[in-house]
């Protein structure tokens, strides 16, 4: 029995009526394959019945013969030119008609193919493309203007913009038409927002318009479209700060001439206030899409970007307060309490366009707008300091974060420094036990009341026996905030200007981190799931990276790796060669050892005045205040504790005086305090004289109670001090010489 064509059982069971067409579609385009388009007698009969079914007047029918002429297309080239002049002719006059939108959308793929497949093809370009562009051109920019549905509007746009990336030439005449239908998109919709798909291919089109000037003029092009959108930017920020009259450019001084006249060139606002300040707040979101859409936009010429403007305008909308600088102007005029309050609800949309804005610039321009990133990233510290709510901190946390990893921050050490102040406290909430955390946001018990303490007292009294304690982040976007400051911390970290004493707490902060975080619970963190896996990651990740190049962390390499084996990084084939990567710089590095010691790790030894105080603000020296291996400069004639090992600790509560200063080693500890001082002081007709150091068997302790002694708290590579017992200065016993010691 002979075995039939795959096309001749398809023709013959699948399509042989207009029902059975449609009924069978989805099926028959999933088997067809490119083998079923061989040369064969039954592909001409498979193109027949594909015209006959695009020629029904059932709509069902139509979709399936324009679904079917898609598909062949797509898997025989041969098919698409053979019959491409017969198809596109007759689907044409259907993008005229008020066809059902499956039609339109596939009818409008179809042409996207033709006329993107054939451009290898010049004589296909000179007989079917070239005149059929303009038709199509004018039959998009129709659907566009009579449908209110904006899935095809988008798609119809999206064609659009294809057509004038591949024919420029043929659409010159058209480009009136073009920059009006964007405009109309860019003018903003109230109160119902514009749709974020038919934003983005209007914004790719509009950015791409320059083609049709050519190559002289696509650059005065590009840039008068620059122009228009970012006048219209000014307008819709200044429409929504009436109520603001000092709120101007920050460099600039004043605005552009546009503002002065809440009308912009893409139409008039509604008079109603709430659906003109929507209104306003759309318009900006769309020009500032057009905005980063031309900044990324590709050009056959270089062009030249007004820099200050963007900049200007990115940081306004970034930095803008619901407060005037000066507040006589407001007890002089008045202003509308609605208005006030729809411009106030309106800044953290400014600050998204903000962010928008400079972060695309950041990244299209880079080296740019390096004299603008030092008051940048300053700006923004001092924001971050003043806000807490964790909604307004991930805007500027983002912003930083893109322009410290696109741009290089030179000259700007002041600024990094002051961010990297502002994170530590962040991520100090990290390892600090809730209770401490508790205790420094509570007023003192001494200024309470007895009432308040025993109200205070029994209210943690219920709730001691509590095992359900809220998590550190409540909410996704606390947990967003704590990834986005780890990201800026990291960037940071990479700049060559971070002083010592802002480095060093940032390491042994994000060490303390990683060690804290094996034994804390993921619930404790966050009750979804993903957070801890994801910060610990971060945390591994910033940690080995910046080993071999800080001091601290190159001391505690060892115990980066070893909680890397332990968390089962070396599974990942990306993270086992990271971490061969980190080995390899450790054991060849690629710059000479550093000049000064090492500092203990986790500890203040090598700590600046500013570093110290920074370092004991935020946690980790809260936990080893006993534990300082030397002795304090301020206090030299108090022994610290910590010093004492149990063997050492005698019932002893005088202080013990440190040896001369002249005797000290300048960069290593001070000797170890003698006794001469003590006995010299004990003695009322003995002469002040300095001390001198003894042997340190020499030395001795005098009793304590045994309640004071605490126990010993080991410090890694500190400098062990020897105290022997020795009984010489002790009162000798009395001799008996009665007694008889031969008996």
């Amino acid at each position: 029995m002979d075995v039939l064509h795959p096309l001749q059982s398809i023709l013959q069971f699948y399509v042989a009526s207009d029902t059975s067409a449609v009924l069978h579609c989805q099926q028959v385009l999933e088997q067809l394959s490119p083998s079923y388009f061989a040369p064969s007698s039954h592909l001409q009969k498979w193109c027949t019945r594909v015209t006959s079914l695009i020629h029904s007047r059932d709509p069902g029918a139509r979709w399936a013969g324009l679904c079917f002429a898609y598909r062949s297309s797509t898997l025989s080239e041969s098919v698409l030119v053979e019959h491409a002049h017969t198809w596109i002719g007759i689907v044409l006059p259907l993008l005229s008609k008020l066809e059902p939108k499956p039609i339109l959308k596939v009818s409008m793929r179809y042409l996207r193919l033709v006329l993107s497949t054939t451009m290898n093809r010049p004589e296909f370009q000179r007989q079917i493309a070239a005149p059929a562009v303009p038709k199509i051109s004018a039959a998009m920019i129709s659907i566009i203007d009579g449908l209110v549905d904006t899935d095809t509007m988008t798609l119809a746009i999206r064609t659009l913009g294809q057509l004038v990336m591949l024919y420029p030439s043929q659409l010159k005449a058209s480009s009136s038409k073009l920059f009006t239908l964007c405009h109309r998109v860019f003018s903003g919709s109230a109160p119902q927002a514009t749709d974020n798909h038919l934003l983005d291919a209007t914004a790719e089109l509009f950015s791409i318009l320059h083609y049709l000037a050519g190559k002289a003029g696509g650059a005065n092009a590009w840039r008068s479209c620059l122009d228009t959108v970012l006048q219209s930017s000014w307008a819709a920020w200044a429409a929504l700060r009436t109520t603001f009259p000092r709120s101007v450019p920050h460099s600039s001084g004043k605005a552009p001439s546009n503002t002065e006249n809440p009308t912009s060139y893409f139409g008039p606002l509604p008079s109603d206030p709430p659906t003109a300040a929507a209104h306003c707040l759309d318009r900006l979101k769309c020009n500032v899409t057009a905005i980063c859409a031309l900044l990324r936009a590709p050009v056959q010429r270089p062009v030249k970007v007004p820099i200050g403007l963007l900049v200007d305008l990115g940081y306004t909308l970034l930095i803008c307060a619901d407060e005037e600088q000066c507040d006589l102007i407001f007890q002089i005029e008045h202003f509308d309490s609605q208005i006030r309050a729809l411009e106030v609800a309106s800044l953290a949309q400014f600050r998204m366009r903000g962010y928008q804005l400079l972060s695309c610039l950041s990244q299209t321009t880079q080296n740019l707008i390096a004299s603008s990133l030092s008051r940048l990233v300053m700006d923004i510290a001092c924001r971050l300091e003043a806000i807490q709510e964790a909604p307004q901190r991930i805007v500027f946390l983002q912003t930083a974060y893109d322009l410290l990893r696109h741009c290089p921050v030179v000259g700007a050490q002041l600024a990094v420094t002051r961010l990297m102040k502002v994170m530590i406290p962040t991520l100090s909430s990290l390892y600090l036990p809730r209770s401490t955390q508790a205790q420094e946001s509570t007023t003192p018990s001494h200024t309470q009341s007895k009432a308040s303490r025993k109200r205070r007292r029994d209210f943690e009294d219920e709730n001691a026996l509590s095992i359900r304690q809220p998590p550190l982040c409540s909410t996704t976007d606390e947990c967003h905030a704590i990834l986005a400051s780890l990201d800026v911390v990291h960037e940071i970290l990479k700049n060559v200007e971070l002083p010592l004493s802002a480095r060093l707490p940032a390491s042994r902060v994000l060490l303390t981190i990683l060690l804290s975080l094996p034994s804390a619970p993921p619930q404790s963190l966050s009750s979804d799931p993903r957070f801890y896996g994801r910060l610990v990651e971060k945390v591994r990740e910033i940690c080995l990276e910046n080993a071999p190049g800080t001091y601290v962390m190159s001391k505690s390499v060892g115990l980066v790796l070893r909680s890397c084996a332990a968390e089962g990084g070396h599974k990942d084939p990306c993270s086992r060669a990271k971490l061969q990567t980190c080995v390899d710089l450790l054991i060849h590095p690629r710059r000479p050892p550093p000049a000064r010691s090492l500092p203990l790790e986790l500890l203040t030894v090598d700590e600046t005045r500013d570093g110290t105080t920074t370092h004991r603000a935020h946690g980790p020296t809260q936990r080893n205040e006993r534990t300082e291996p030397y002795l304090k400069p301020e206090d030299p004639f108090k022994a610290p504790e910590s010093m004492h090992t149990p063997s050492q600790v005698h019932e002893s509560q005088a202080p013990l005086p440190s040896p001369h200063p002249s005797q000290r080693h300048p960069d290593g500890p001070p000797s170890p305090p003698s006794n001469s001082a003590t006995h010299g002081d004990s003695l009322p007709g003995k002469p002040n004289t300095p001390p001198c150091p003894v042997p340190l068997s020499k030395v001795q302790h005098s009793p304590v109670p045994q309640s004071r002694i605490q126990a010993p708290r080991l410090v890694d590579s500190a400098p062990a001090i020897l105290v022997a017992d020795d009984d010489d200065d002790e009162e000798l016993p009395s001799i008996d010489l009665d007694s008889d010691s031969d008996s």
